[in-house]
């Protein structure tokens, strides 16, 4: 699967993804949640793979000096700046990062990313001497009710809260890691696979079937009752080596 596939799948569907990607926007809550209290005032901060700007709208609260977005194919958020963001856009595992962050943050993006322990090993060294790494992905169980019929993973690099942790650098101080469970039910495999296309990625998964394949599935998926897709986030939250005077708050 290439980024230029996933980026086209995503762009395809920008209109309808903040409407209907209700587990993201809540996995981007806790995420920023979990980074707040250990953010310095008027930060320097990347976010990689801003999408509809779930995460972004909440990291304008902490009045960045100076704000870096990256995405694939999203157009900048909607949002009301004080001061235009820095635009980076492309695929964030080959650009150039700015240097001596006090924030980098990525929701719900990592696990499109084919090495994502070289990409989180690339955050960690951007960052400035307490500088903090917040990231979500998605674990291997994600939508475990697709995979039991027989669809394929849906992103290529999905990891547990663990292996991002493991990925850390020996300067980076863990302050969590950890897996959530947010299921989702729907009414019928229609509204099921529309759920899918609406947030881009029925194109990277129902979408390979032929639609007379597609139909079956969606037939037998009625007839056996429980139509319900378990997104699996993944959390990673730490600290750069080097800062002074910060409580460690236990995630």
């Amino acid at each position: 699967m290439t980024l230029a596939r996933i980026g086209a799948a995503f762009s395809r569907h920008l209109s309808s993804y903040k409407a209907e990607a209700q587990a993201q926007r809540r996995i981007a809550r806790t995420l920023f949640e979990d980074l707040r209290p250990f953010v310095p005032p008027c930060p320097r901060i990347l976010e990689a793979g801003h999408g509809s700007g779930f995460l972004t709208s909440g990291l304008i609260t902490l009045a960045p000096r100076v704000f870096w977005l990256n995405d694939l194919a999203a157009p900048l958020p909607d949002l009301a700046w004080t001061a235009p963001p820095a635009r980076l856009a492309g695929d964030i595992a080959q650009l150039a990062l700015p240097q001596r962050l006090d924030l980098i943050a990525s929701s719900s993006m990592l696990q499109w990313i084919p090495n994502p322990e070289s990409l989180i090993q690339g955050f960690c060294g951007a960052l400035a001497p307490g500088g903090i790494l917040a990231i979500s992905s998605f674990g291997p169980e994600n939508f475990a009710e697709l995979a039991a019929l027989g669809l394929p993973p849906g992103a290529s690099s999905y990891r547990r809260g663990a292996a991002l942790a493991a990925a850390l650098p020996a300067e980076m101080e863990l302050l969590a890691a950890r897996d959530d469970a947010i299921p989702v039910h729907f009414p019928t495999a229609q509204a099921l696979f529309a759920h899918l296309r609406a947030t881009g990625v029925n194109g990277l998964l129902g979408g390979r079937l032929r639609p007379a394949a597609l139909k079956a599935l969606m037939a037998r998926m009625n007839r056996e009752g429980d139509l319900t897709l378990t997104y699996r986030p993944s959390y990673c939250l730490a600290r750069k080596s080097g800062q002074t005077g910060v409580t460690r708050k236990q995630v």
